[in-house]
């Protein structure tokens, strides 16, 4: 029987983040990381600091694609949900310190100088 190998965290975190983000309030939370590239970034946040589990499968195991739930620890799971939050959270401080900073003048010492013409 032939096997192939599969990254079964990807799967599990970007259906944890779905979940998760269901929960959050529309503002500023679910309004933010309707953003693709914003989803991407929380993604990438919470797979750094994961080890990757990959399985060598074939179509008859439980442990799969099918049902990825099923290879990970009840802690692993917390884990997972404690780094979403943690994410989300680093990424809307993140999103307001931009925002803050695009929206504030810059003191006179911190403007660019036209004295060099």
């Amino acid at each position: 029987m032939a096997q192939t190998i599969v990254n079964l965290t990807l799967p599990i975190v970007t259906e944890k983040i779905e979940q998760t983000l269901k929960n959050y309030p529309q503002h500023p939370h679910q309004e933010l990381f309707h953003s693709p590239e914003m989803r991407q970034k929380l993604t990438a946040y919470v797979l750094s600091r994961l080890p990757v589990i990959y399985v060598a499968m074939d179509n008859t195991q439980a442990c799969g694609l099918n049902n990825p739930v099923e290879c990970y620890s009840h802690d692993q799971h917390q884990q997972i949900d404690h780094l979403i939050h943690q994410g989300i959270e680093a990424l809307v401080v993140q999103r307001r310190v931009i925002k803050k900073r695009q929206s504030s003048p810059l003191p006179a010492a911190a403007a660019p100088s036209n004295w060099f013409g």
